[in-house]
């Protein structure tokens, strides 16, 4: 995502966080992840998200970055959705037991406000990045994690259309199950 540039789906506006979302920054680490952190915490989390759009772009990098989802329909902020780079052993979680060398893939993330959830919201603002990782960033693949009782997460891959792979190891447990989707395009 270049600066200023934003994603828009059928009820949902996907675009970068600013300073003046803090306030929901701080409610979404606390409902969504359970997070109690310090407003000062937050807002140097917030500087440093909002630095980086511009840093990225300026150095012709991916946009790795979380993005605030906003209804179309009066801006009310619903969650966020991201671009993560992710180092795993593939090839170990794939079956070859020989190759445990970690490699980068290009990973989403979506996390919704409770009150917002059951709305089909986190698989339509994660198509939206999806529409904008393979179309115009032509990647070859994106994949997303979770953990083995995150069962909505599971549900949304599976509305993507990710081909979902369960880790043999316990550790992480951010990396328990993952989804793997390739670009349509691909072929």
């Amino acid at each position: 995502m270049n600066q200023g540039l934003e994603l828009t789906s059928a009820r949902l506006r996907i675009r970068q966080f600013a300073m003046r979302d803090l306030d929901d920054c701080l409610r979404f680490r606390q409902e969504v992840f359970g997070l109690d952190a310090a407003r000062a915490s937050v807002q140097a989390w917030l500087r440093w998200t909002v630095d980086s759009y511009r840093e990225l772009a300026q150095l012709g990098q991916p946009p790795y970055a979380d993005y605030a989802v906003e209804l179309l329909s009066g801006g009310e902020f619903v969650g966020a959705v991201g671009i993560v780079p992710t180092l795993a052993p593939w090839a170990v979680l794939a079956g070859d037991a020989s190759d445990s060398r970690l490699r980068p893939e290009v990973g989403l993330f979506w996390g919704i406000m409770p009150a917002h959830r059951r709305r089909g919201y986190a698989s339509e603002a994660a198509e939206a990045l999806l529409e904008y990782l393979f179309g115009r960033l032509n990647l070859r693949q994106v994949v997303a994690t979770t953990e083995h009782d995150n069962i909505a997460s599971q549900n949304t891959m599976k509305r993507l259309g990710m081909r979902l792979h369960v880790n043999p190891m316990p550790e992480p447990a951010w990396l328990q199950v993952i989804g793997k989707l390739e670009n349509p395009r691909s072929g």
